[in-house]
This record gives structure tokens, C-alpha cells and sequence, in this order.
């Protein structure tokens, strides 16, 4: 009995590193910061009360978690070589199992977002389908891979936009240098991953590319995306063209995420050690972080 529970133990532990736990306590984190500051007007107890934004919020735990699962299936091999300690963890775990949960847990999503609303669902219905098609197909090809990869990341939070929110121009800066930070990360962990990507034919950026020609890409185009920043707020002190813009909160962490993907690709041109890039990562981690939690000081 003791034995069995023990197994039952173990195997919860992996899964919840399968489905990368850290990442969806982030996603939940994120989705509630920005329904209480910016659509339930400071108020706690709409928060609290507020069953549609729930529901919302366990889909998008249910479609992400399915999301990892699959991903983690088709890249199985890659992983092997890129990642050998965490595939022979997760090896313990019956495929057979993890594919029954991945169609349980696309279910439970599609079914609490019914709860939530039929637009809601259909939301979250398209969502799964992209994370599918993502795995299976857009992970073997270039610049397609890693901007769906970052889009699969921010969809979940313009869940809440989508149901609850009205467009601005402050989700406009947020949610772009957003892109732009995730869509460097994503370079960057393909460079992290190269020898396996290059093994097994995933024709990433820097596996189409070369890792040269990545480094000068991530520097050219988060210098010219800093540059568009700047030159846009100058513009807009000097003669303003979008309507109802003032210097905020979303205008100072876009900035600040800006930048430190321009250091981030930077650094990684300069510093051409590969066991640096772990920590060029990390930096990137640290940067979406701030950028989701930030939010709290709007």
C-alpha cells in the first residue's frame, strides 16, 4: 500500500514538471493581475466573485498544461540530446497515459470555457488546435516556429482582453514588446538547443540561418524595434498621431522589455561562449516575469 502510494507520488511530481507547473502559476497569476487592475476597478471582491473569469482562467491551466504535454511528445527525440536528465524523468510516465490526460485536459479546457461563454469557447476550441498544429507540424519550420511558440505564450492572457477588455493603445505596447521579448527567447533557446535541433531536422531560425547570421538577426531586429520605440514616444511628445496616449505604465514596461531583449541579443553577439547562453536565458525568464507580474503597479 505504501509502495503504491509512493508511485502515485512520484509520478504527480513528474507530471507537474511535464506540464511545467512554474509556467502555469505565472499564466493564473498574470490573468487575475490584469482583471483586478484593469477591469473589476480595484475591486477584490469582483475578483473573488467573479465566475466567468474563473472558469477562464482554469481553461487556460487546462489548454497550456495539454499544450506541454504534446509538445513535450513530438519533441521527445530532440530532447534526448538537448535535455537527457528531464526526458529520462519524464520517461517514467506511460505515453499511452500522458496522451489519454493530454485529450482529458483539452476537454476540461473546451468545457470550462463553455461555462465562461460560447465565444469563449470557440476561443479556446481554436487555441487547442493551434497548440496541436504547432507541435506537429510549425516546430520543423523556421521563424514560423518561434512566432507561433510565442504566440502560444500570450494567448491565454488575451483570453481575458478578449472576453472582458475593449483594445487600447496601452495593450498595444504591453502585448507587443511582449512578442518581442518571447520571440527572443525563443531564438535564443534555439541556439541553447542547436545540436539537437540540427540532429533530428527541426529547421529552426539558427538551424536555416547559422548560428552567425541569428545573433545578427536578434541584434538587428531588437535595435531597430528599441529605435521604433523611442522615435515613435518622440513623435508623439513633439506631435501626437494616436489618439488618447499619455505616458503610463504600459508605455514605461514595454521600455524596460524592449531593452532588455536589445541587451539580451546583444550580449549574446558578444559573448560568443555557448555555456553563457543559459544565462542569457535566464535574464530573458526573469525580463517576462517582471513584464507579466509588473502589471500589478499600473
Amino acid at each position: 500500500m505504501l509502495g503504491i502510494r509512493k508511485k502515485h507520488i512520484t509520478g504527480f511530481v513528474l507530471l507537474l514538471g511535464v506540464v511545467r507547473w512554474y509556467n502555469l502559476a505565472l499564466i493564473a497569476a498574470s490573468q487575475y493581475l490584469l482583471f483586478w487592475l484593469a477591469f473589476s476597478g480595484h475591486e477584490l471582491g469582483r475578483v473573488l466573485y467573479d465566475f466567468k473569469l474563473h472558469c477562464i482562467v482554469v481553461a487556460s491551466l487546462f489548454s497550456v498544461a495539454a499544450a506541454f504535454i504534446i509538445n513535450a511528445f513530438y519533441d521527445v527525440d530532440k530532447d534526448l540530446v538537448n535535455k537527457p536528465k528531464q526526458v529520462l524523468m519524464g520517461k517514467l510516465l506511460k505515453e499511452g497515459s500522458l496522451l489519454n490526460l493530454y485529450v482529458v485536459l483539452n476537454f476540461l479546457a473546451v468545457a470550462f470555457a463553455m461555462m465562461a461563454s460560447m465565444r469563449v469557447m470557440v476561443f479556446f476550441v481554436g487555441y487547442t488546435v493551434f497548440c496541436w498544429f504547432h507541435s506537429h507540424k510549425l516546430q520543423k519550420l523556421p521563424v514560423l516556429r518561434e512566432v507561433s511558440a510565442s504566440l502560444l505564450t500570450m494567448i491565454p492572457l488575451l483570453a481575458i482582453w478578449f472576453h472582458f477588455g475593449h483594445w487600447h493603445w496601452g495593450m498595444f505596447y504591453y502585448m507587443g514588446s511582449l512578442a518581442i521579448l518571447l520571440f527572443t527567447r525563443e531564438v535564443v533557446k534555439d541556439m541553447e538547443g542547436h545540436k539537437g535541433n540540427l540532429i533530428f531536422g527541426y529547421k529552426t531560425v539558427v538551424v536555416a540561418a547559422g548560428v552567425r547570421r541569428a545573433r545578427w538577426g536578434l541584434v538587428a531586429m531588437n535595435t531597430g524595434f528599441l529605435i521604433m520605440y523611442l522615435v515613435l514616444n518622440w513623435i508623439q511628445i513633439v506631435d501626437p498621431v494616436l489618439p488618447n496616449w499619455r505616458p503610463d505604465y504600459y508605455l514605461v514596461i514595454s521600455g524596460v522589455s524592449l531593452f532588455t531583449g536589445f541587451w539580451v541579443s546583444w550580449g549574446m553577439f558578444f559573448i560568443r561562449d555557448d555555456r553563457k547562453i543559459p544565462v542569457m536565458d535566464a535574464f530573458l525568464k526573469l525580463g517576462i516575469v517582471v513584464h507579466l507580474l509588473s502589471i500589478v503597479m499600473q
